[in-house]
C-alpha cells in the first residue's frame, strides 16, 4: 500500500505543481507569492493521492477474497460433477431413485451450508392416483406417472435434480434456488401438469410442498418439512402450491 501511495504522491504531486505554476505564472499575470504557499500543491498532491491508494487496496482485497472463494468452491467435494449410473434411475420414469437421492442430498447440503447458498426441495404427488388406477388401470397408471415424469423435466433446468420418491410421490433438489423461486417452479409445474392432455384420463393434477434449507437442518428435517408443507396442500383442497419454512 506505500509503494501505490508514494506512486500516486509523485503523480499528484507533478500534476499539482504544474497547475500551480500554470495558474500563477501563465494564466494570471506573474506575481510573488510567499515561499510558504508553495507547499500547497504538495499538500494537495498527498490528499489526492490517498483516495486511488485506498481504492486500489480495496479493490486487490476484493481480488484475492474471490479468487479464495473461487478455489474454495472448485475444490469443495460437493462442486464436482455426480455421476449417476442407469441402475440409480427408476425404470418406469426415468427419474433418479431413492438411492441416487441418498448419494445427492447430503452432498448438496454440506454444500450448501459450506458456500452460504440456498438449497431448496419440492415434494409432490399425483392428486387422487389411486382412483386413476381402480379406474383405468395400473398400465394406464404407468402411462401417467411417466407422462409427469416426462412434463416435469421438460420444465426443469439440468442442474436440478428430479427424483421418483415412490409410488405417485416425486422430489425436486434445487441447488442455488431460495424459497421464493422454488415456489415459481412448483407453480409453474402445477399450471403445466393441469393443462397437460393426458391420453386416456381426462385430467391429472398435482400437489405441492416446497421448503428451503435451514442451517440447523438435516436431511431428516428438510424432508419431513417438504412433507408438512405438501400434506398442507392435500389438506387444504389439492392442485395448491404450499410453503413452509
Amino acid at each position: 500500500m506505500l509503494w501505490s501511495y508514494l506512486k500516486y504522491l509523485v503523480i499528484y504531486g507533478i500534476l499539482s505543481w504544474l497547475a500551480f505554476t500554470a495558474e500563477v505564472y501563465i494564466i494570471f499575470e506573474p506575481i510573488v507569492i510567499r515561499e510558504s504557499y508553495y507547499i500547497i500543491p504538495f499538500v494537495l498532491a498527498g490528499v489526492s493521492a490517498l483516495i486511488p491508494t485506498i481504492l486500489e487496496h480495496r479493490l486487490k482485497l476484493l481480488q484475492e477474497e474471490y479468487d479464495r472463494l473461487l478455489k474454495q468452491r472448485e475444490s469443495f467435494p460437493g462442486k464436482q460433477k455426480i455421476r449417476l449410473s442407469t441402475e440409480k434411475r427408476d425404470k418406469l420414469t426415468g427419474a433418479l431413485n431413492k438411492e441416487a437421492f441418498n448419494e445427492i442430498v447430503g452432498v448438496k447440503i454440506m454444500e450448501a451450508k459450506h458456500l452460504d447458498q440456498p438449497l431448496s426441495m419440492i415434494l409432490f404427488d399425483i392428486d387422487f392416483f389411486k382412483k386413476i388406477n381402480d379406474t383405468y388401470g395400473h398400465i394406464v397408471g404407468d402411462k401417467v406417472l411417466k407422462e409427469v415424469a416426462d412434463v416435469v423435466r421438460e420444465n426443469i433446468r439440468k442442474s436440478e435434480y428430479f427424483v421418483r420418491w415412490g409410488g405417485e410421490e416425486f422430489i425436486i433438489l434445487l441447488p442455488g434456488t431460495g424459497l421464493e423461486g422454488a415456489r415459481m417452479v412448483a407453480e409453474k409445474l402445477r399450471r403445466v401438469i393441469e393443462h397437460h392432455r393426458f391420453p386416456d384420463v381426462e385430467r391429472v393434477t398435482c400437489s405441492f410442498g416446497v421448503t428451503q434449507l435451514l442451517r440447523d437442518d438435516t436431511i431428516s428435517s428438510f424432508l419431513e418439512r417438504a412433507d408438512e408443507a405438501l400434506y398442507q396442500s392435500k389438506r387444504e383442497g389439492r392442485n395448491r402450491v404450499s410453503v413452509i419454512l
